[in-house]
């Protein structure tokens, strides 16, 4: 794991391939007040990545970004049932096979109230997906909703240069599809944008190192502007 900023953030990439190139896909680990872990978007549970966990702290609590990245789900519920599991909007109803301890919704759980931003980033209603932000790093934690694909082998970046996406940060065109209610997801944006925020780790793609705020809101000029672009 990488840490992001000293002794409270820390993320971890592993392979993930989509449009013929490892995008990676990433887990965020936060050090939360009463010393435990809150993991966002559990990886696949190695043995190298729990000594590595258990090293920096307790797992206390367990989300994802949205309701399409449970995959390594059941591995985490077997590994640390002590924990809570806190489903994405959606996934509750997916995975009846886990016992939730509750959903994540706009509303910042008391469990990191005080701590950490919390909301869930709307309009998508076939993917609503759940965003965080730790005010003392001032990184913004995402999902799927963007991509930056600046680093890596020529092809990669030559992948993000056909999506838009090798200079500047975008919001993926299937997403953008998906997006059925603008006015929710502009007042989910207008929220996001008022925290406190230089940079950015989305779930895939590189990390967003400062300007993320504007960054966030020039992917999604088209949400406002009443037009998609690609």
């Amino acid at each position: 794991m990488i840490e992001w900023h000293a002794n409270i953030m820390w993320h971890h990439t592993e392979p993930y391939r989509r449009f013929g190139v490892n995008i990676g896909q990433r887990m965020t680990v936060f050090r939360l007040n009463d010393d435990s872990l809150l993991v966002h978007n559990p990886a696949i549970l190695s043995p190298q990545l729990q000594e590595q966990l258990k090293r920096i702290g307790k797992i206390s609590c367990i989300t994802t970004a949205n309701l399409n990245l449970h995959q390594n789900l059941s591995d985490w519920w077997l590994t640390y049932p002590e924990a809570r599991f806190f489903a994405a909007p959606g996934l509750y109803n997916k995975r009846t096979d886990l016992g939730f301890d509750g959903i994540l919704n706009s509303t910042t759980s008391t469990l990191w109230r005080n701590q950490l931003y919390q909301t869930v980033l709307r309009g998508n209603d076939a993917c609503e997906e759940v965003i965080f932000c730790d005010p003392k790093s001032r990184t913004l934690v995402l999902g799927e909703s963007l991509l930056l694909l600046n680093d890596g082998s020529m092809y990669r970046q030559m992948i993000g240069r056909l999506l838009g996406c090798h200079k500047d940060a975008r919001v993926p065109l299937p997403y953008q599809i998906q997006i059925k209610e603008s006015k929710l997801l502009r007042q989910s944006l207008q929220e996001i944008l008022t925290w406190p925020f230089d940079h950015i780790l989305p779930v895939h793609g590189d990390p967003i190192v400062f300007n993320g705020k504007e960054k966030l809101a020039a992917a999604y000029l088209w949400a406002f502007h009443g037009d998609r672009i690609s």
